[in-house]
C-alpha cells in the first residue's frame, strides 16, 4: 500500500514538473514567467510542483514601441477599421469613390463567423467595384452606436457618406450581392458612371 502511495505521488509530481515545463516552452514566446510572492502557507513540503505552480505568474510580455500598421486586413479580407477616425476617412469622408461595405462584427459572435465566407465571396465578385471594412464593435462600441447598430453581424452600404442599405443577421450570399447591385446601380444613376465604377 505505501508503495502504491509512493509511486502515485511521484507520477503526479512528474506530470505537474512536464505541464510547467511544457507551458514555459510553449508560452516563451508570447509570455514573460515573473515571480509572484506568496504566503507561506503555500509552500509545501509534500509537493514541490505545486509550490512550483504556485509561485509562477503568466504576465503578458510588453508590447514593443513600433507603430501600429495601418492597413491591418480582417478576416474577410477588407481593411480592419481600429480607430474612430479612421472609419470616419474611410466610410463617413469617402476617400475612395466607391461605395463602402461596412461589417460590424465580434470574434465571440457565431452568426458572424458564418457571414465571414458570404463577405469574402461578395467581395471577390464585386472586387474593383465596393470597398471592404470590417469594424469590431467590442473594439469601437461608439462608432457602432454612432451607425445604429443594435445587433451583429450587421452590413450597411454606404456611398457617398450616405447609407444606402443596411442587413442584420447572417443572409445569404445572394441576398448580400442584390444588395450590393443594388448599391451600385444606385450609385450610378446619382453620381455618373465615373464614380462609381472606376
Amino acid at each position: 500500500m505505501y508503495r502504491a502511495q509512493q509511486y502515485c505521488r511521484s507520477r503526479t509530481l512528474f506530470i505537474h514538473y512536464a505541464i510547467v515545463l511544457v507551458l514555459t516552452r510553449y508560452c516563451s514566446a508570447f509570455c514573460s514567467l515573473e515571480p509572484v510572492l506568496r504566503p507561506s502557507r503555500w509552500i509545501s513540503n509534500r509537493s514541490k510542483s505545486l509550490t512550483l505552480l504556485n509561485t509562477i505568474a503568466w504576465t503578458p510580455r510588453p508590447s514593443k514601441t513600433s507603430p501600429r500598421l495601418s492597413m491591418a486586413v480582417g478576416k474577410t479580407g477588407g481593411k480592419l477599421i481600429e480607430t474612430v477616425e479612421e472609419y470616419t476617412s474611410i466610410v463617413l469622408e469617402m476617400e475612395s469613390q466607391k461605395p463602402v461595405m461596412v461589417f460590424f462584427t465580434a470574434p465571440w459572435c457565431g452568426p458572424c463567423r458564418l457571414s465571414i465566407p458570404v463577405v469574402k465571396d461578395v467581395m471577390k465578385q464585386f472586387a474593383g467595384q465596393i470597398e471592404v471594412v470590417e469594424v469590431c464593435t467590442d473594439d469601437l462600441p461608439e462608432v457602432a452606436s454612432d451607425a445604429g447598430v443594435v445587433s451583429i453581424p450587421t452590413i450597411q452600404m454606404y456611398a457617398k457618406d450616405e447609407l444606402l442599405d443596411t442587413i442584420v443577421g447572417c443572409v445569404a450570399k445572394s441576398v448580400l450581392a442584390a444588395s450590393v447591385e443594388k448599391v451600385l446601380e444606385e450609385t450610378l444613376s446619382r453620381y455618373g458612371a465615373s464614380d462609381s465604377r472606376s
